[in-house]
């Protein structure tokens, strides 16, 4: 073999060795057991699940003095013809069974986010569309025809008089 030959050899094999210590090194990671990776035991884990089956929850949630956010339940309404469920601003409602309009005062509508359109006055309200009433203006579903099944998350009021 030329002096070339051996040389570009030499290299190659100098690149090579190179590239396998730093992949070694790059892919090292920390020893099982250490501060960085500690070993946990099935106890452990067992009690941090029986929390938060309980609702107790572990470190990391809002302590006294900070402020938490509760959610509202789900209440499932049977509304009858001609009742009105009006409700406050950021209440959501679901139309499950039944036949409802939109029901507003003025111009403007329900926003329904599922449909990803504005139900003015009138407007025939899909089943399981999540509408957000937006202010306390009097916006609300008026039930049409025989009963309806309602879910409603947030402040509402039921007007159970024929409203036009």
């Amino acid at each position: 073999m030329s002096n070339k030959v051996k040389l570009g050899l030499g290299i190659g094999a100098l690149i090579l060795a190179g590239s396998i210590v730093t992949t070694a090194m790059a892919g090292e990671t920390s020893e099982p057991g250490s501060q960085e990776d500690p070993l946990v035991t099935k106890s452990y884990v067992d009690q941090q699940i029986n929390l938060l089956k309980q609702g107790d929850l572990p470190s990391g949630q809002p302590t006294d003095g900070e402020e938490t956010m509760k959610v509202a339940p789900i209440i499932v309404l049977n509304l009858k013809a001609g009742d009105l469920l009006v409700g406050n601003a950021g209440t959501e409602m679901i139309l499950r069974a039944g036949t409802a309009t939109a029901y507003s005062k003025d111009a403007n509508g329900i926003p329904d986010v599922t449909g990803a359109t504005d139900l003015k006055n009138g407007t025939k309200i899909p089943l399981n569309h999540q509408l957000i009433y937006p202010r306390n203006d009097g916006r609300g579903v008026k039930i049409v025809s025989g009963t309806a099944v309602v879910m409603v998350r947030g402040e509402y009021e039921v007007v159970s008089e024929n409203v036009k």
